[in-house]
């Protein structure tokens, strides 16, 4: 993921300034503000733009445990991101 630089990462990782952006860092709440979730250490963590994302947009979003094991899925299968990013999500 990336914080401040996109270009940088995006260059170092040979994709395009658009797929970069889908790696940017951001602050995941893992039970939501809506819910009752608080912003502190214990239910943030950090999650890139794309997974964020997509967690939020399910008609009802799982829990973290949950979520993560689909990604986890999702990510072996190379069905996450797409092909031409997938390489960069092994390590997750």
């Amino acid at each position: 993921m990336w914080f401040k630089d996109k270009n940088n990462f995006a260059k170092a990782h040979k994709l395009t300034k658009k797929e970069a952006v889908k790696f940017q860092c951001t602050a995941e709440h893992l039970v939501a503000q809506c819910d009752g979730g608080k912003d502190n250490e214990g239910n943030i963590v950090a999650a890139c733009l794309f997974c964020n994302q997509k967690r939020h947009q399910r008609k009802k979003p799982d829990n973290p445990e949950t979520y993560k094991q689909l990604v986890q899925r999702r990510i072996i299968r190379g069905k996450w991101h797409p092909k031409t990013q997938h390489h960069l999500l092994l390590g997750c």
